[in-house]
């Protein structure tokens, strides 16, 4: 299995935790978005669309990051993809729910924060209606939280690990959390996972080596 991604952006961050917690190292292929190396020949065969993550395995290629997360953990038979059709459902609506409107809420602070940064941009403003767009997805993401200590079943599955990849950098981000407490603990407890925190102490080091040097 061979994956196509660049560590820092927030689709493929889902990717590495998954991987993390599957104690899987498939073979990867950074692409240099920075650089455009997504818009290269050779990429644009694998994915017309330039876009990160890919996943190839045999004549298998798949993009969108929630799909290849859905794909390897049904591959590996892992509890993240729970077996019961409900179940399955729960997390997909949680899925749809940050791909069509939590991702452009969240996403832009981190990105336009340290992503960017990391590129040689510098920071870049995080603007009023950008800011409303936060505070409503995350509002969302509170009530979801509000009875349940995942966002989608009773125990941690995929969905987690999809919200969870916005948030790796939120102290790097100056995300203002302070009055979401069911996302705070929820973010408590996803922290503690090992694959969390080992996949948070690469993306930091990488992050943290960058700015210090420019």
């Amino acid at each position: 299995m061979k994956l196509y991604i660049n560590p820092l952006t927030v689709n493929n961050i889902k990717v590495l935790l998954l991987c993390n917690a599957l104690e899987i190292e498939p073979e990867l292929q950074v692409i240099a978005l920075n650089k455009g190396e997504q818009r290269s020949d050779k990429f644009i065969a694998i994915n017309p669309e330039g876009k990160v993550p890919v996943l190839q395995e045999g004549e298998l290629l798949l993009n969108e990051s929630n799909a290849i997360l859905q794909y390897i953990a049904a591959k590996y038979q892992s509890t993240l993809w729970p077996s019961d059709l409900t179940e399955q459902a729960k997390v997909l609506r949680v899925l749809f729910w940050q791909s069509n409107y939590f991702n452009s809420g969240v996403g832009p602070l981190a990105h336009r924060k340290v992503v960017m940064p990391f590129w040689g941009f510098g920071t870049q403003e995080v603007d009023v209606e950008q800011m409303t767009k936060f505070s409503k997805a995350v509002s969302t993401l509170e009530d979801f939280l509000k009875d349940n200590k995942f966002v989608a079943t009773e125990v941690v599955s995929i969905a987690d690990i999809s919200l969870a990849a916005f948030f790796i950098f939120a102290d790097k981000a100056d995300m203002p959390l302070e009055h979401y407490p069911n996302i705070q603990a929820w973010l408590r407890n996803i922290s503690k996972q090992p694959w969390f925190s080992k996949t948070q102490r690469y993306l930091e080091a990488i992050t943290s080596e960058a700015i210090t040097s420019n």
